[in-house]
């Protein structure tokens, strides 16, 4: 990790806020595999692709709320779990 990155991602542990608990096992398979490459990513510190992979998760996570596949809750907990980059 570059000095730049350790000025943008600071002290987190994380790319995402590991303190919110969400169950992830009844989510559409599309979107569990959008999480396992966000926490590749996560593991590599990479946030440049972190950042690029969440934008079309949150698109694919509005297309599963409109199509009524996930729920106001679920599209909210995600969107908080994994884009805190967004605050």
């Amino acid at each position: 990790m570059t000095e730049e990155d350790k000025k943008i991602i600071g002290n987190k542990k994380h790319l995402y806020d590991e303190t919110i608990k969400y169950d992830e096992t009844n989510l559409p398979k599309e979107l569990k595999e959008y999480i396992k490459l966000l926490k590749e990513y996560d593991k590599k510190k990479d946030w440049l692709s972190y950042d690029l992979k969440f934008d079309e998760f949150e698109m694919r996570l509005g297309a599963y709320l409109r199509a009524g596949k996930i729920s106001d809750y679920d599209y909210k907990k995600l969107i908080a779990k994994y884009g805190w980059l967004y605050d």
